[in-house]
């Protein structure tokens, strides 16, 4: 009985033992599958062929109006304002009235002046002729003197003689002292003329400044545009008294108006290198609609807070009555042609200077030269580029690959426009 159990209970795993060794028996005696074969992914890429050309490149830049020559003019004389005949935006040509001030108390003060200078003139007239009367008073003084001594020389012989008075010597003495006093202020006094004259002629200099200040004054009540400009701001009403240094009108210089754009880093030696050539940079835009014409001059001394590079200053040589100050411009500066340059899609460059040319199926990675950009004959902007390896028919990866390394494989299917240019 007890037998029996134990057999039934041992059965199952019996057959279970069985099955798990005949299984290992059939797979160490069956036969066995090849091992599978490695095989590399090829990546599917746009491809462009390399057409070296002669072509113009050109640079989308954006910047922003601005004026070397932005003043704010302000009241040179003190007065009420009589007329403001410009307004905050207005376009003055040269000459043009801006603001006038009453002149009234000009015209009195240049009267003053004029009355004083007058006066000055005349003491001026006044010591030439006193020094002429002294020099011609000094000779007849000196004769006097010459006459008194005779007398007293008279007067002393006739004493001597018993026939004068010592009273007539006296006389004779104190009239020949006298004259000596009176030679010797006169010699003063024409010894001193040039001083007194000077001084006079320094006085009627000093009151003719005076008259020269005041009819510049006069003039200044008048405040008109030194060259055509443009108006910004106007500070004053008529009937607002103003005084000296009071602001009146802020406007800047049309034909000084700039245009400061940053400039690509990738183009920046090149540009610096054409301004010491002093090649012609023209470039273009428009603003609602009008043209703009312009030419780069120059690179900033610095760089401003919040500007990634250096800035290219553009003179505005057409459409500058059309921009006010601080108005952003969209301009397409426009490069000297460059030979064997290649127009290439944006998708192709990896980084700023970085495209991949297919070799044998296989990625090669080449740095190349930014010249700029160019406007195909579809309207679609392309990156320029140059290298000296790059020759007609190379083929460019126009796909951008988040792993594109050197040899890396792939799949090229080549772009029909390119190949049909």
């Amino acid at each position: 009985m007890s037998r029996t159990r134990v057999a039934r209970k041992l059965a199952p795993l019996l057959i279970l033992a069985a099955a798990i060794v005949g299984f290992l028996v059939l797979r160490a005696t069956g036969p066995s599958a090849p091992p599978p074969e490695a095989s590399e992914r090829a990546w599917q890429v746009r491809g462009i062929a390399v057409d070296p050309a002669l072509n113009r490149p050109t640079l989308q830049l954006y910047g922003r109006t601005s004026s070397p020559q932005t003043a704010t003019l302000r009241a040179a004389i003190e007065g009420e304002i009589a007329s403001v005949p410009v307004r905050a935006g207005a376009i003055a040509e040269a000459e043009a009235l801006l603001v006038r001030i009453d002149a009234e108390e000009t015209l009195l003060n240049l009267a003053q002046r004029e009355a004083e200078w007058n006066e000055a003139t005349a003491a001026v007239q006044s010591e030439r002729v006193r020094a002429e009367a002294d020099a011609q008073a000094l000779v007849r003084e000196r004769a006097l003197v010459q006459i008194a001594q005779r007398g007293l020389a008279r007067a002393r012989d006739l004493r001597a003689r018993d026939l004068g008075s010592d009273a007539a010597v006296d006389d004779a003495q104190r009239s020949l002292e006298q004259a000596r006093l009176a030679v010797d202020a006169r010699e003063r006094a024409v010894a001193d003329a040039p001083s007194r004259l000077a001084q006079a002629e320094a006085r009627e200099a000093r009151l003719r400044a005076a008259v020269e200040r005041a009819r510049l004054d006069l003039n200044r009540a008048e405040i008109r545009a030194d060259a055509n400009c443009r108006v910004v701001e106007v500070h004053v009403t008529p009937g607002e008294r103003v005084r000296v240094g009071d602001p009146l009108v802020r406007l800047y210089a049309l034909d000084a108006l700039e245009i400061r754009a940053s400039l690509p880093e990738v183009v920046l030696p090149r540009i610096t290198r054409l301004l010491a050539q002093e090649q012609p940079l023209p470039a273009e835009g428009s603003v609602a609609g009008q043209p703009i014409r312009a030419e780069l001059v120059r690179l900033a001394g610095e760089t401003r807070e919040g500007e990634a590079g250096i800035s290219a200053l553009f003179r505005v040589t057409e459409g500058a009555g059309d921009l006010p100050l601080n108005r952003f411009v969209n301009l397409q500066l426009r490069l000297p042609e460059e030979p064997d340059s290649i127009a290439v899609p944006f998708e192709a460059l990896y980084g700023r200077d970085r495209v991949y040319r297919v070799v044998d199926a296989r990625l090669q990675g080449l740095q190349v030269e930014r010249l700029g950009e160019i406007t195909d004959a579809e309207g679609q902007t392309r990156a320029l580029i140059r290298h000296p390896e790059l020759e007609s028919g190379d083929v460019l990866a126009a796909t951008r690959l988040p792993n594109a390394v050197d040899g890396l494989q792939v799949e090229v299917e080549m772009n029909s426009t390119a190949e049909t240019r």
